[in-house]
């Protein structure tokens, strides 16, 4: 696909410390830009490979939440633990993101379901930033599940009178 020795790093369109604070933000040494205008030019320029690197797993570089693509969706920073869901929420992940965290989020619901004490359960998923839609949609199924096993069968109903 690419000639000998070229990864797909090798195709950025700006330097790749420019990618990198388009991805992360400034560093602690500050900004790779020396003006907004230098920043938005390289977001323009940059943009199609910095979403292919990093816009993945229902998170966002950092230029996608700041520079514009986020607000054009009424969308704001949710802060770096909760994106996941709250892409999910806002529908704004793409259809492999979607089903991929899906699959890692019903493994912890069910990982949560297991332990005893109910703040722990919900520090797990609040870890995990299962979206709480979900938590109510499983939890609700959970219950009407355990309330079927629970109920006698008609032959057991039966054999009681």
């Amino acid at each position: 696909m690419f000639p000998r020795g070229k990864t797909d790093k090798d195709r950025c369109p700006i330097g790749l410390t420019e990618a990198m604070e388009l991805w992360l933000g400034p560093s602690s040494q500050g900004s790779a830009f020396s003006s907004r205008e230098e920043l938005l030019a390289a977001w323009q320029r940059g943009r199609e490979y910095v979403m292919r690197m990093w816009a993945t797993n229902g998170r966002r570089p950092q230029a996608w939440w700041f520079l514009g693509d986020a607000a054009s969706l009424g969308l704001s920073w949710p802060g770096y633990h909760n994106q996941q869901s709250y892409l999910f929420e806002h529908n704004a992940l793409s259809e492999t993101e979607h089903e991929q965290l899906l699959v890692g989020w019903r493994r912890d619901f069910e990982d949560a379901c297991l332990l005893e004490d109910a703040v722990a359960r919900r520090k797990h998923l609040d870890w995990a930033d299962v979206p709480h839609s979900l938590r109510r949609q499983w939890q609700a199924a959970r219950r009407r599940r355990e309330r079927r096993s629970a109920a006698p069968s008609a032959e057991e109903a039966a054999a009681v009178k």
